[in-house]
């Protein structure tokens, strides 16, 4: 006997025996607790048999011819799945302790109860039926095969090729071809018509078709429905089906087709079918179509090339040598979930691709195997278990039996598919007359046996579909796994299983969602899970960029879905603890790239949690998540504790880190940033010197790091009021641009960006509305449209040209940006440009119009950092301006209070801020009339502020005027004209008024003298003396400054 043949038989062997006693254990068992159903009797009787002539033929085997081996050695395999089917059975029907609600239900609906507590659905003991009868077949061919002659060149096989349960084959009443399909036609074929016009189109210029697809995605179906209409066309041609996936079952079709063709020798024991069949199908002048269905492995067709084992068999005694040569009017239309088979076998033509169904295909084969209307179920139920199954046919098919079989609702399928019980219900097995009865009826069977094939033909596969599995299941890059051994190849054969395709050029891969799902229930099943995702862990973060710039955000960009994955994972080893930590610290750098803030604080939190856990506190990573986790507290702050929180970890992690360090540059960048927002002057442009002199000494004084951290500080200082110092700083950046290690277009970006701050703070708006024209050039160029530098460089635009007074020009552009700035969720961009057009309106004098942009800017500051900060309460007082401007008094009076009360307590009540607030009260006062309350104000002012205003005395003037105390509006008015040459006649008048009231008539003719020798203006001028004077509006210099994130971009 062939040694291979044995070893072969003997696993075979073992495995029916192991599975077989375990189904006699529990019909045994079942048995001595009660009655059982009939079909369970008649298996409790055989199975002994079975395992009898098995013994008995493995030991007659050494006498019998090769192929006779070969076919006893398929058979026992078919008996062994026969015999698992029949365990699962058992299993399902069952009820067990620790069966959850819903396999109860399964179990248990449409079903009889027997008296010992298992229960069967009819379509179960149909089932159960049909394997036993399957089983009684296979103990008569092995007692045949056993005793067979030796000297048989082919062993006689009873012919069992026409299934029990098909229906009658069809008579053409003209037809006087043979028609041997096993199988009847589905009066409700769904779809597919591009792939049967391909098979037709394909035959018009070759004799052999191939059709290849992923297990149970409809490729049977599809040759079937071809069957009919080939015949339907072709009357007196014959169609014959054969089953290719066993070589037993390749034998029988040929020998029915030599029988029902009554070829002579048919009969003979001497002759050779397959040769018989094979000679007759290359020389007949008959037109046919021949069939050959689930022609899956490939060592049936070319043992020479693919047998597994240590030797190889005689590479005559393959199958693919029994094929028709090609002929005129002679078709064979291949079916096979393998594209090298399909290639190999099509010769000269390319195999046809099935896909899944399209949405519309996969709904209407769905409701039509369920039998419901579409009108009476839920459209979005139907959509989402079309979703989780993917659109393969053979699922959903298995998907409404198994609904309408038990009872259950569409969407508790959906659940169940989502969890624990997926496996099960993916092993369902479907009873289809349409389908070979040897071919696997379950979604996780079929897909198992293709896994089975390749781990026994190329293990590396197999462990590359482990690998892929724990990813994203979508754009999976091959740079990915350039660590994988032999992935080219690995990848092929995952490409010719149908369970990995390729897009981009072979640059990308993806796998089908079920695919997907049987992969990891077998690996948890297999308990080797946890093994797989870390080193899918492993492959992401050894690919991950570990510094980001726009050079590699397509990277990070492609790599994203899978980072989402795989962090999404539980490790358990430090390693792979530790793999996880550094990528989620660049993947949170990239998420802040993109603006996704709330994502990147999560990442940079958990990051931190599992540093702290694992490292040492001097350890430099942990100094690095520190910041990362502190800088986005800062950028996510919602009031002043969340502020002084990140402070906290911003100022450890300078603390911890090293000099000259990455981390501590970085640190120091934020911190000079977060202390600039808290009105800190001093300790902001110490860091800020700090970041860019440590970048110096990292990478050099030209380095694009170090002049990009310049220009950081030179912005400091210019905003904090050095705008000299500011200025020098811009033209020391551009001066050393030329030597600069920075590419090109960052040079540009530095040049325009330093040319544009010293024309902003020169005041030469015109000049910096053209460099950062030039700026959002570029920016466009180098990021896209919603970036956050595009974006704030747009907004900078706009203002310079506000400050230019075309506001109607500044207003549209600011509400563009705020237009493709929705959603953005860097919230400062549309805070800044509503603070634009808010104030656009207030210079046209349109106080309504700015009143609705600065109630909304102040709904964009309360729900992002809160009521209790200071910029918040910088945008109340804006809205007070507009109250008190729109002649709102109450409103702008409740507001001042307010933001006096918070400032006084906050920054102080001496701050210029808290006393321009009062002052702006005070003036609310005057114009409701309330004179003495207004002078409070203004006499508050005036006692805290060294230097008070002329328009502040003015208006002090205003209320002792209006309440007639006239001693005091006399001392006032003489301090009023020493204070400003542009109030000499307000003061003068006043006073003279004063004098005149009080009875010094003297003086006050003096004063009128001074008045008077001064051309003063006419009386109706005079009278707008006594309207109190507005203070300006609190503006700052540029709304969008120091509000993006670091980014080491162009």
């Amino acid at each position: 006997m062939d040694p291979i043949c044995a070893i072969g038989l003997a696993s075979a062997v073992v495995t029916l025996i192991d599975v077989a006693t375990k189904v006699a254990k529990r019909v045994k068992e079942l048995s001595e607790t009660g009655d059982i159903p009939d079909v369970f009797r008649d298996i409790k009787t055989r199975l002994p048999l079975i395992l009898s002539v098995v013994a008995r033929t493995q030991n007659e085997t050494q006498n019998l011819s090769l192929e006779a081996q070969e076919s006893i050695e398929e058979v026992v395999r078919q008996c062994s799945e026969q015999a698992a089917q029949l365990h699962e059975i058992l299993k399902k029907v069952v009820v067990v302790q620790g069966d959850s609600r819903l396999k109860k239900t399964v179990k248990a609906g449409v079903a009889f109860e027997t008296s010992i507590g298992a229960s069967m659905s009819l379509v179960e003991e149909k089932r159960v039926q049909r394997i036993a009868a399957g089983l009684r077949d296979n103990v008569q061919l092995l007692t045949f095969l056993s005793v067979a002659p030796v000297e048989k060149k082919e062993p006689k096989l009873l012919s069992f090729s026409v299934r029990k349960n098909s229906v009658p084959l069809p008579s053409y009443a003209s037809a006087t071809g043979l028609f041997i399909v096993p199988f009847a036609r589905d009066e409700h074929f769904i779809g597919r018509s591009s792939s049967l016009q391909s098979i037709t189109k394909s035959f018009e210029s070759q004799n052999r078709v191939a059709i290849a697809g992923m297990g149970g995605v409809g490729k049977s179906q599809i040759a079937i429905e071809y069957c009919y209409r080939y015949k339907e066309a072709k009357p007196d041609a014959h169609v014959f089906w054969v089953y290719g996936g066993s070589i037993a079952r390749f034998y029988q079709a040929y020998k029915r087709i030599a029988q029902q063709l009554d070829l002579p020798g048919w009969d003979d024991p001497e002759g050779s079918i397959l040769e018989l069949v094979s000679s007759w199908l290359s020389s007949t002048q008959d037109v046919y179509l021949l069939v050959i269905d689930n022609a899956d492995n490939i060592e049936h067709w070319w043992p020479g090339k693919y047998k597994s084992g240590a030797s190889l068999d005689d590479p005559s005694k393959d199958l693919s040598k029994y094929l028709p040569s090609e002929r005129e009017d002679s078709y064979l239309l291949i079916t096979t979930r393998d594209n090298r088979v399909a290639s190999r076998l099509a010769r000269t033509g390319k195999p046809i691709p099935v896909q899944p169904m399209s949405e519309v295909e996969a709904s209407s084969l769905f409701l039509s195997k369920l039998g419901y209307e579409r009108s009476s179920i839920d459209e979005g139920e139907v959509h989402a278990l079309l979703k989780e199954l993917d659109h393969l046919p053979l699922a959903l098919s298995q998907a409404a039996a198994f609904i309408q079989e038990n009872g259950i609702s569409i969407a508790e399928y959906t659940a169940a598919l989502q969890g624990k019980e997926a496996e099960e219900f993916l092993q369902e097995e479907l009873d289809d007359a349409r389908r070979d009865e040897d071919s696997i009826n379950s979604v996780y069977r079929t897909l198992k046996l293709s896994y089975d094939q390749i781990k026994k033909q190329k293990p590396r596969a197999a462990e590359l579909l482990c690998l892929l599995a724990m990813l994203d299941r979508q754009s999976i890059p091959k740079t990915l796994l350039k660590h994988v051994l032999e992935v080219t190849t690995s990848l092929g054969v995952l490409q010719a299983f149908n369970l990995v395709t390729s897009r981009a050029g072979q640059q990308t891969f993806q796998m089908h969602r079920l695919v997907q799902s049987f992969v990891r229930i077998s690996l948890e099943r297999d308990h080797t899970a946890s093994a797989w995702q870390e080193k899918a862990l492993a492959c992401v973060s050894c690919d991950y960029p570990t510094e980001i710039g726009v050079g590699q955000w397509p990277e990070c960009d492609a790599l994203a879905p899978h980072v989402h994955i795989v962090t999404g994972y539980e490790y358990k080893t430090p390693e792979a603890r530790l793999n996880l930590a550094h990528l989620l610290c660049w993947a949170a750098d990239f998420d802040i790239e993109r603006g996704i803030y709330d994502q990147a604080l999560q990442r940079a939190k958990s990051s931190l949690e599992i540093f702290r856990e694992l490292v040492t506190e001097d350890d430099e990573r942990l100094a690095a998540a520190t910041w990362l986790y502190g800088r986005l507290r800062y950028y996510l702050a919602q009031c002043a504790n969340d502020t002084d929180e990140a402070t906290g970890l911003l100022e450890k992690a300078l603390s911890t880190a090293k000099y000259p360090s990455l981390t501590y540059g970085e640190t120091a960048f934020e911190l000079a940033h977060l202390y600039y927002y808290q009105g800190n002057e001093k300790r902001c442009l110490a860091m800020g010197k700090a970041s860019f002199l440590c970048w110096n000494d990292i990478e050099g004084p030209n380095a694009a790091r170090t002049l990009d951290n310049m220009h950081d500080y030179a912005l400091e200082l210019a905003l904090l009021g050095h705008e000299d110092e500011g200025i020098a700083m811009w033209q020391e950046i551009m001066e050393r641009c030329p030597a600069s290690d920075a590419s090109d277009n960052t040079k540009t970006v530095f040049t325009y960006r330093s040319m544009a701050g010293i024309a902003e703070f020169q005041d030469d708006a015109g000049m910096a509305e053209i460099l950062y024209a030039n700026l959002v050039g570029i920016s466009e160029t180098l990021y896209y449209p919603e970036h956050i530098h595009v974006l704030d460089y747009r907004l900078s635009h706009a203002e310079q040209i506000m400050r230019q007074g075309k506001l109607e020009e500044a207003t549209q552009l600011s509400k563009a940006i705020l237009t493709s700035s929705s959603g953005h969720s860097e919230w400062r961009i549309c805070a800044g440009c509503l603070q634009t057009v808010a104030e656009c309106c207030r210079l046209k004098a349109s106080y309504i119009d700015e009143l609705e942009y600065r109630l909304r800017t102040l709904e964009v500051h309360e729900k992002n950092l809160g009521w209790d900060h200071r910029d918040t309460v910088d945008v109340m007082h804006d809205l007070a301006d507009c109250y008190l401007n729109a002649e709102k008094y109450p409103e702008a009076e409740a507001l001042y209070q307010d933001i006096i009360s918070w400032r006084s307590t906050e920054i102080g009540s001496t701050h210029v801020d808290t006393l321009r607030a009062t002052e702006c009260l005070g003036v609310c006062h005057l114009y409701e009339g309330r004179n003495e309350e207004a002078e409070a104000a203004f006499i508050d002012v005036t006692e805290k502020d060294t230097s008070p205003a002329a328009r502040l005395v003015h208006n002090l003037c205003v209320a002792l005027h209006d309440q007639g105390k006239w001693e005091l509006l006399e001392i006032w008015s003489r301090k009023l004209y020493d204070l400003d040459d542009g109030y000499q006649f307000r003061a003068l008048w006043s006073r003279m008024q004063a004098l005149e009231q009080i009875g010094r008539t003297a003086e006050a003719s003096e004063v009128r003298m001074s008045f008077l020798a001064l051309d003063p203006p006419d009386a109706e001028a005079r009278q707008a003396w006594l309207v109190p004077e507005k203070p300006p509006t609190r503006v700052d210099r540029r709304f969008g400054r120091m509000i993006h994130p670091r980014t080491w971009s162009a």
